[in-house]
């Protein structure tokens, strides 16, 4: 006897409606045939899936774990299908990719860059999002790819390191602080401020670590990105906070001053976030380029 994928789709719906019935009239098909499809897996695995109450069913310890498997071989299947019926069809391919601000602004471009040029058959969509609200959107299978804060708790998804860097004061070349080598956030706190947009997660993870000091930042102006923010500061109108490799960039520009923050916040690890299941498209090639390797593969359920 041998796995039915209709059968693993059925045991997924009756595991959610926890009623035979209503599972049968979900998928649909006849109460009979819902039993037999039941008993069937039953068999195969020699073990009972459900117990029977009079209110429909619950899953054994068995029926829970074939329900977890159940869901990625179908989820893994769904996905090879996919894959293979562009290929066969010669359809463009498109990779989702979601990362916070940082990632989209200071690491991301040049390696998608370096990815698309590679790829000319595979598209890219790049959005940004905080990190807290990337990691459901992998696990619903929103994108394929998240780039998130390396200090957020993840669990049942393939993390792998990705970058480093840390944010830094920016100011005038002849601001007070230009002169310094370090400064703790607590200093800048009645500093006047060129900020980023509220839409920009950095720029509300900054806003609240003045917050829980108590403060509020008296934030002059509003930019919609870096070089913006970079080209206000430069003329005296305030001081920012920016990611170290664009305050660099900006700096000769701007007659900006880097000076960097002695907060342990300021050191930001930036990891890829993935489920397996991408490793089996052209996804797993943009990992790679991601990473700087030649490969990515699965090892003992985690890719490296």
């Amino acid at each position: 006897m041998r796995l039915d994928f209709v059968d693993l789709k059925f045991f997924l719906l009756l595991a959610e409606a926890g009623n035979l019935t209503v599972a049968a009239e979900r998928y649909p098909m006849a109460l009979s045939a819902a039993s037999q499809r039941l008993k069937k897996l039953e068999q195969l695995y020699g073990v009972p899936l459900v117990e029977r109450h009079s209110r429909g069913v619950t899953l054994t310890e068995a029926g829970e774990t074939l329900r977890l498997h159940a869901k990625g071989l179908i989820r893994g299947t769904e996905a090879l299908n996919d894959e293979m019926g562009r290929l066969s069809s010669g359809m463009r391919r498109e990779i989702r990719v979601c990362g916070n601000t940082m990632a989209t602004s200071v690491f991301l471009p040049e390696r998608l860059g370096a990815f698309l040029a590679s790829e000319p058959d595979v598209d890219v969509r790049l959005t940004e999002r905080p990190s807290r609200q990337i990691v459901p959107l992998i696990e619903h299978d929103e994108i394929d790819i998240g780039v998130i804060d390396g200090s957020l708790g993840v669990e049942r998804l393939t993390l792998l390191p990705f970058a480093r860097d840390r944010l830094v004061l920016v100011c005038a070349a002849g601001h007070p602080f230009s002169r310094r080598d370090t400064v703790a956030f607590t200093e800048l706190l009645d500093e006047p401020f060129v900020g980023l947009t509220p839409a920009i997660a950095m720029q509300r993870f900054i806003e609240g670590m003045a917050q829980l000091k108590g403060h509020s930042l008296r934030i002059r102006v509003r930019t919609p990105g870096f070089a913006s923010l970079a080209a206000i500061v430069g003329s005296g109108a305030g001081v920012g906070i920016l990611p170290e490799r664009s305050a660099c960039q900006l700096a000769p520009t701007h007659g900006l001053a880097a000076i960097a923050l002695t907060d342990p916040w300021a050191e930001r690890e930036l990891k890829l976030c993935f489920k397996e299941e991408v490793l089996g498209t052209p996804a797993r090639r943009l990992l790679a380029t991601l990473l700087g390797t030649s490969e990515v593969r699965r090892t003992d359920g985690a890719a490296r």
